[in-house]
């Protein structure tokens, strides 16, 4: 997985705590009772009377029952809370009330991505749009005539085949355009961790947090037909 951002990263190492705890409550709890209550051979242990053919006899305790259905309810509602954060800093509108990201950036200027410790957000004073058109099978950028050190695009050799190459700058915000000529689309920025599908005719929006200087792929994550494994781009944040 390929959660690089504080944000994720967080979310991740809070689900890995969870997932240990109430796996090591649970198997525990079966384990021992699976041990503790085994029949030993020439001791007649049936201390439930079971009979071939009769339906076992059944146990009621209303403390149990509620607990278990309560705190596990619990449970989802505060992991589902702690995951909203992640993804409204994604797919946050620009400019929506209480937003994470100023206004677009004027000609020339430059976004100023930081990361906000005391809020656990993402934020920036401006934002750079640009453009992304995928089709079978593969995608088309567009930097709307910003300066090539804040968005270029080419063409880069993967595994011998040239492919679309997208060159963003580091410590800045991208608010990216997003829409399909034909058929159904996902891009996937495999080291963000994000995706949204795309369909034709209609524009979808997705934050790129350019934060750390790397070099990843963009796929396609929603099958679009033959070549669909082979729809791919090269993703490239410099300093």
């Amino acid at each position: 997985m390929g959660l690089i951002t504080p944000l994720y990263d967080m979310l991740w190492k809070e689900y890995l705590i969870w997932s240990l705890l109430v796996g090591g409550f649970t198997f525990g709890w079966l384990y021992h009772h699976t041990f503790f209550y085994r029949s030993e051979e020439g001791i007649d242990n049936n201390v439930d009377n079971l009979e071939v053919g009769v339906f076992p006899v059944h146990y009621e305790n209303l403390k149990l029952e509620v607990a278990w259905t309560i705190l596990p309810f619990f449970l989802i509602v505060y992991l589902a809370y702690i995951s909203w954060e992640p993804l409204d800093n994604i797919w946050s509108a620009a400019n929506a009330e209480d937003g994470y990201f100023g206004d677009e950036c004027l000609a020339g200027e430059a976004s100023n991505l930081y990361w906000d410790d005391s809020d656990g957000v993402y934020k920036a004073d401006c934002y750079h749009v640009i453009g992304i058109t995928g089709f079978q099978w593969s995608w088309e950028f567009d930097c709307y005539n910003l300066e090539e050190d804040v968005c270029a695009h080419g063409v880069v050799n993967i595994e011998g085949n040239d492919k679309p190459h997208l060159m963003l700058k580091a410590n800045s915000a991208y608010l990216t355009r997003m829409t399909s000529t034909d058929v159904t689309h996902a891009p996937w920025f495999v080291s963000h961790g994000v995706k949204e599908d795309i369909h034709a005719g209609k524009i979808s929006s997705q934050w790129v947090l350019a934060d750390d200087v790397e070099d990843f792929l963009l796929i396609c994550t929603e099958y679009c037909g033959d070549n669909h494994a082979y729809m791919i781009a090269g993703i490239s944040i410099h300093a």
